[in-house]
């Protein structure tokens, strides 16, 4: 069963535009852990307002970030740490993930910001406020898939061309892009703002960008798309604003996004541009086409080979790529489209053919994207943010072409017990591809119900598939049950949305304690 943005936003203002935060006023958010929520901190503090935050789990990471930036944050649970952390009145703003009303429409915060007169708004909203703030080009990247990876390279394809605009990202920055290393957000004095634009409970609907790229369009987020048409049109009202008034790149070669673009068209919006990459001739129509050429062991490099006058004029530096091969940096084939979009974008935004080149070649991607935890002799653990049947599908085949003729163990947690439930056959069926599978418990997250399904159920469908598949429980189980079974030539990839961060960490500990 679907529920609307009104049940999943509850208790919280309608999305507008972003408007101009005032130096000096009050925002308290709650959940500041998350990293949307600690974005807004972070952006907010830096353009005066004065913050603090509540989080009854807050992570080492986090409580470092928050702490340097003088972010004061209670973790008690208890509602006085509201009216602890700032003096609330009518003047004061409070944010909120809609993760957290999603399931807590009554969050005692949230009630006590009402009766005090504090008005009670999204984190996104906040971060679409900072932008407003910054003034300049609204960048949005969107896509079902691949958004964080992707506007994390845009963000560094655009300093790389002289341009600095703030960001926020959905995962972390390494040193040279993070405001600071490890944070979701890069902060600068220039005017331009990059967001990282989710779907997810119109989410991105604060964003009215100016330039925007869509990566994909598939069917996710089961509790409030019913099919990926639902999807689709979500996706369509977001990007009507760019699409009438700026530029929105669109990928034509997945089957969301062929579909996305032509409802654009259908309502008569101009700005529309295709892009597509393929590793063999006959692409679609499109007006940015690639070819992507494999450079061994998962790396690729594109080559432009078409570009329609329209697509020349709205992203100038493509026609000096034109026909120019383009190494890209990061693995997978997934990846050398992803770069073709990113790379149409920042040249809408006036970078530079050099710039975004170089960026193609060297940027080493997001943090929790296939990132290594342990490499020693000839065994490796990767930690990767990926959940679903799509991402699992390309970051294994990644994998394999990266690691070949090693034993490949998935370690996965599953995020949220609505997806699980709704996807569990092509979760089952994209981990079966696995040599051996171990499925944490779920971590839930805007879940109604928690029976629906369990890590037992995951294993059992994959085990009835072919591939030796258990169920240790918690991550950290599931991790001490791993451990002992890693033999030389193995790579274990651990996947999940929620604390699966923490099994890479464990498994890395426990070989380095034993090598």
């Amino acid at each position: 069963m679907t529920r609307s943005i009104s049940e999943i936003a509850a208790g919280l203002e309608p999305s507008r535009k972003g408007a101009p935060l005032q130096a000096g006023s009050r925002l308290h958010i709650i959940g500041v852990g998350g990293t949307a929520a600690l974005a807004a901190a972070l952006h907010a503090k830096a353009l005066g307002v004065s913050v603090s935050g509540y989080d009854q789990a807050l992570a080492g990471e986090s409580a470092a970030i928050l702490l340097n930036a003088g972010i004061p944050v209670g973790s008690a649970a208890s509602p006085e740490v509201l009216q602890s952390c700032t003096a609330l009145n009518a003047e004061s703003t409070v944010a909120i993930s809609k993760a957290i009303t999603s399931t807590q429409p009554n969050h005692p915060e949230v009630l006590l910001a009402r009766e005090a007169g504090a008005r009670a708004v999204s984190v996104q909203q906040v971060i679409a406020d900072a932008a407003a703030t910054r003034g300049g080009l609204l960048i949005g990247v969107g896509g079902t898939h691949g958004k964080t990876t992707s506007t994390g390279w845009a963000l560094d394809a655009l300093i790389h061309s002289d341009i600095n605009p703030s960001a926020f990202v959905g995962g972390p920055l390494a040193a040279e892009l993070g405001t600071p290393a490890g944070s979701p957000v890069h902060i600068s004095s220039e005017p331009g703002f990059l967001v990282e634009a989710d779907e997810y409970g119109g989410n991105f609907d604060t964003y009215h960008a100016d330039r925007a790229l869509i990566l994909n369009v598939d069917w996710d987020h089961p509790d409030i798309f019913a099919d990926r048409q639902a999807a689709v049109e979500t996706f369509a009202r977001w990007a009507a604003h760019p699409a009438k008034s700026g530029a929105v790149f669109i990928n034509s070669r997945d089957q969301g996004g062929a579909e996305l673009a032509a409802l654009l068209a259908a309502g008569e919006h101009h700005n529309i541009y295709t892009f597509a990459a393929s590793a063999t001739p006959g692409a679609p129509q499109a007006d940015v086409i690639a070819t992507v050429t494999s450079r061994g062991e998962a790396a690729f490099s594109i080559t432009i080979r078409h570009l329609s006058d329209r697509a020349a004029v709205a992203a100038p530096a493509l026609r000096d790529l034109l026909n120019r091969e383009l190494p890209i940096g990061l693995l997978g084939a997934h990846n050398a489209s992803n770069g073709l979009g990113v790379a149409a974008l920042v040249a809408s935004a006036g970078g530079s053919a050099d710039g975004i080149a170089r960026s193609l070649a060297t940027f080493g991607g997001v943090g929790r994207r296939m990132e290594v935890r342990y490499d020693h002799g000839s065994i490796t653990v990767l930690d990767d943010y990926g959940h679903h049947p799509t991402v699992i599908d390309a970051t294994m085949a990644t994998v394999r072409q990266r690691y070949p003729g090693r034993t490949l163990v998935l370690a996965i947690e599953p995020l949220t017990y609505h997806r699980t439930a709704a996807l569990l056959e092509g979760l089952a069926q994209s981990c079966s591809a696995a040599d051996r599978v171990a499925v944490a418990e779920i971590f839930a997250v805007r879940d109604l119900d928690t029976t629906s399904v369990s890590a037992a159920d995951l294993a059992e469908r994959i085990a009835a598939m072919g591939t030796p598949a258990t169920a240790p429980g918690t991550v950290l189980e599931t991790a001490a049950a791993i451990l002992p079974s890693i033999t030389p030539e193995t790579v274990v990839l651990v996947m999940g949305g929620g604390r699966s961060t923490e099994l890479a960490v464990a498994l890395a500990r426990g070989l380095a304690a034993a090598s």
